[in-house]
């Protein structure tokens, strides 16, 4: 006798099952050796078929034949493959082929038993040792139960009969279907008869190919094209340049031929140079720049467009190289070139080796070659968020105690105590290119002109770094240290805390710095130099600025988002939603800070925020 598994299939969830003669269905099962040992109601869904299946395997009696009774209310074969292709599937997938058909994939061969009854067939199908028939619905083709499973075992039996010499596993072997070569075309281009799913594969991959030559083609122009092209320009302006020198450092004439210079580009007012580094530039000035404008950021000096820019006076040394402060501008190119050597003097510490090495500036106009002594190397912010902005973009100076309480800022902020004196009778060189100790700062140096019978020579082996040097507030919020003590030059000299100072002291005129305002260095002040403030001013403190720490944190008390505000600024809440996680009875849900008895728009203290919370059952 082979045991068997009677599956009863509800259609759907209402329909209940009634039961049936089970002394019946086993008498007609007994004509075929078979005996019920197992009688299981499932429903009609593909998914709980395959595991009732999987599990009837692991049963202690493990049936040989497994029939389903009512799994089928409709004549069409998709409803079979529906309920019963996904374990068909599966076993097939888990089937190893023998050596003979090891190429090839395996196959369930499944069988129609024909009508059974009103033009309702049946199905049966075999895998290995296990029988498995699916009959439709009784009422559906006339027969009660008995008379319908005499007919569908019989007719199953006959096929599993017959068919057991060339199928003995009930398994047959196909070869596996060769892919289809495609051209480009046809692989990547939607087709008018592809499917909706492979339309959208398709025009995935070609966005993504779309994507990738876009940034090939972006890199290529960046790490290639620009960077030789930037070579090759620079390479013709020096050989320009130099043409009238013969590499001999005796040459008593200047260092450019200004008169070759001068018919490429009359905009070209100098020449920028660092010993024994790549910077060798021409320095440009357009008499159209403005706060919205900056030709040279991005034109070369034959007036083509490149991201690589110049090396360009700022329009704020309305004086041009005749200024008391020229300030020039060039970018920190990845490859090395224009004013990228200048963060080598250091990030957050100085870099003492390399200024050593490079304490001289060359800066050449038409009028005369001129040498500058580095004073000062310092980072600054641009973003009003990271604190007070010190705006070294001043070219011009309405007193001169106005000009060395600018030094004094610049030194007082420099990594590299460099030893070289100033006083107001100096004329100074700044040099300024972006930087990433943090976002959008800027790698600063100065230096100021060789006076008349000056030697060239710095006494590097004095120099050393400056153990507190002043940074933007972010510095503070992010490391170690205490923000040193802010004066004014002569404050700082009364105190005696200046020994760099040469002049004749008894500086006339206001020592307040007309540009330093609140606001990105690529800005021009506010407010325009009172020019008639030149009277005598006596020494006194700078006005005090106090900040405070306004912080935004979690539900647990942990840092959110913090800011270092001005006394007397306002103060936004952050964007994004701090969370606090559900517990077993609530959900939480963020309804923003709890500012109740805090005035954000007038800050005079530091403060602690946190958020509020409303909670709704689960």
């Amino acid at each position: 006798m082979y045991n068997c598994e009677i599956f009863s299939v509800q259609s759907n969830h209402l329909q209940i099952h009634t039961g049936f003669d089970e002394d019946a269905i086993a008498k007609v099962l007994s004509k075929y050796a078979i005996n019920v040992v197992y009688q299981t109601t499932i429903k009609a869904d593909a998914q709980k078929i395959t595991q009732a299946l999987y599990s009837s395997e692991q049963t202690q009696l493990s049936p040989k034949y497994s029939i389903f009774v009512n799994a089928l209310d409709s004549a069409e074969p998709a409803q079979f493959k529906n309920l019963f292709y996904d374990f068909i599937k599966s076993n097939e997938e888990r089937i190893t082929p023998n050596e003979e058909n090891k190429d090839r994939i395996a196959k369930v061969k499944v069988y129609n038993l024909g009508d059974l009854g009103n033009g309702y067939n049946g199905y049966c199908f075999q895998i290995f040792d296990k029988h498995y028939i699916v009959l439709p619905q009784c009422s559906l083709t006339g027969n009660d139960i008995t008379t319908l499973l005499d007919k569908a075992v019989s007719k199953a039996n006959e096929s599993f009969l017959k068919n057991s010499t060339d199928f003995p596993d009930g398994l047959t072997f196909i070869e596996r279907p060769k892919k289809k070569k495609e051209g480009f075309i046809k692989s990547f281009i939607p087709q008018k008869d592809d499917p909706k799913n492979v339309k959208r594969r398709k025009w995935i991959v070609l966005i993504a190919i779309l994507i990738f030559l876009i940034a090939a083609a972006y890199l290529i122009n960046e790490l290639i094209i620009q960077p030789w092209l930037n070579s090759r320009i620079t390479s013709d302006i020096h050989d320009i340049a130099y043409s009238n020198s013969d590499g001999d450092d005796s040459n008593k004439g200047p260092a450019q031929d200004w008169d070759a210079l001068k018919k490429i580009n009359k905009e070209i007012v100098g020449w920028i140079t660092l010993k024994d580094t790549i910077i060798d530039y021409p320095v440009l000035e357009h008499k159209g720049d403005n706060e919205n404008s900056q030709y040279y950021l991005n034109h070369t000096y034959k007036k083509s467009y490149s991201v690589y820019g110049s090396i360009f006076v700022d329009y704020r040394s309305t004086k041009s190289v005749k200024s008391k402060n020229v300030i020039l501008h060039g970018h920190n190119m990845t490859d090395g070139s224009m004013f990228h050597e200048l963060v080598n003097y250091g990030d957050l510490t100085g870099n003492l080796e390399y200024y050593k090495k490079h304490p001289i500036i060359d800066f050449n106009t038409p009028e005369a070659d001129a040498k500058y002594k580095i004073i000062s190397v310092f980072k600054t912010n641009t973003l009003y968020d990271h604190g007070y902005f010190f705006n070294y973009m001043q070219g011009e100076f309405l007193s001169d105690a106005e000009f060395m309480n600018f030094v004094y800022n610049c030194r007082v902020r420099s990594l590299i105590n460099c030893p070289v004196m100033v006083n107001e009778d100096d004329q100074i060189l700044t040099l300024s290119t972006c930087s990433y100790e943090y976002s959008n700062w800027r790698t600063v140096v100065v230096a100021r002109k060789l006076r008349e019978g000056e030697k060239a020579k710095v006494n590097t082996e004095i120099a050393t770094l400056n153990s507190n040097p002043l940074f933007p507030d972010i510095y503070y919020t992010n490391h170690a240290g205490s923000r040193p003590t802010e004066m004014t030059f002569k404050t700082a000299e009364a105190s005696g805390l200046i020994n760099w100072y040469d002049g004749e002291g008894n500086l006339e005129g206001s020592e307040t710095l007309t540009a330093s305002v609140e606001a990105n260095p690529t800005e021009p002040p506010t407010e325009k130099p009172d020019k008639k403030n030149k009277k005598k001013n006596s020494s006194s403190a700078p006005a005090i600025t106090t900040y405070y720490e306004v912080k935004f944190v979690n539900w647990d008390g942990s840092e959110y988002y913090t800011l270092s505000v001005r006394e007397g600024d306002s103060v936004s809440p952050p964007d994004g939603t701090p969370g606090l996680p559900s517990d077993n009875n609530y959900n939480y849900i963020f309804t923003g800070w709890d500012t109740a008895g805090l005035d954000l728009n007038n800050v005079q203290y530091s403060m602690t925020i946190y958020p509020n919370f409303k909670y709704t059952p689960k």
